[in-house]
């Protein structure tokens, strides 16, 4: 068997061996026929277990106050199609170390950004911002803007990104990310044919 026959059957095997062992899903999404959309599910536990990764989170205020937001714990809602997570709230201060621990849940919907390759948050709004032990002025002023800026300091935030080489397989299958639905279940992800709008 020439050289250049043996490299391509080689090839060939490492490329269904890489389908077969990293991307079952997207190998399922590209079975069948009539090329036609796909789906695949993320279930809760691993959508729970996607946005752990991208906590705690912590933001600065001007220098003065830091923000901590901790242990998601998420929630499904199919009727809106959107997801609701419940964070354990941490704010520190810069200057006197006063800590204050609180909570913070709200709803968010979801988009696939295709440049990053990424789920991100979309059009967040917060349900719940408590602070405890918080004098009362400052209470007002929690109350009055806090929802505004974690829905600002939340927005597009990163839930899963897809690693570049599921990617670049499920573009040389001619698929692309389409629809993302909350169901009971979990987060269905559809899949569809490249042209297919």
């Amino acid at each position: 068997m020439p050289a250049s026959l043996a490299r391509r059957r080689c090839h060939a095997l490492a490329l269904g061996g890489l389908i077969a062992a990293l991307l079952p899903s997207l190998q399922a999404c590209a079975a069948g026929s009539g090329g036609g959309v796909r789906t695949q599910l993320l279930t809760q536990q691993r959508l729970n277990e996607m946005v752990a990764r991208q906590f705690p989170y912590t933001r600065s205020f001007s220098g003065l106050v830091d923000l901590s937001l901790q242990s998601p714990r998420l929630s499904l809602l199919p009727a809106s199609n959107r997801l609701a997570t419940a964070f354990d709230l941490v704010l520190t201060e810069r200057i006197g170390r006063r800590r204050f621990t609180g909570g913070l849940d709200l709803d968010y919907g979801l988009r696939f950004d295709a440049q990053a390759g990424a789920i991100r948050m979309a059009d967040a709004r917060v349900n719940r911002l408590s602070v405890d032990q918080l004098p009362r002025a400052q209470q007002q002023l929690v109350a009055q803007y806090a929802p505004r800026i974690a829905e600002q300091l939340l927005a597009d935030l990163v839930i899963y990104r897809f690693p570049p080489e599921q990617l670049e397989l499920a573009r040389n299958l001619g698929l692309r990310v389409g629809t993302l639905q909350v169901t009971r279940e979990g987060l269905s992800v559809e899949m569809l044919p490249q042209g297919l709008r």
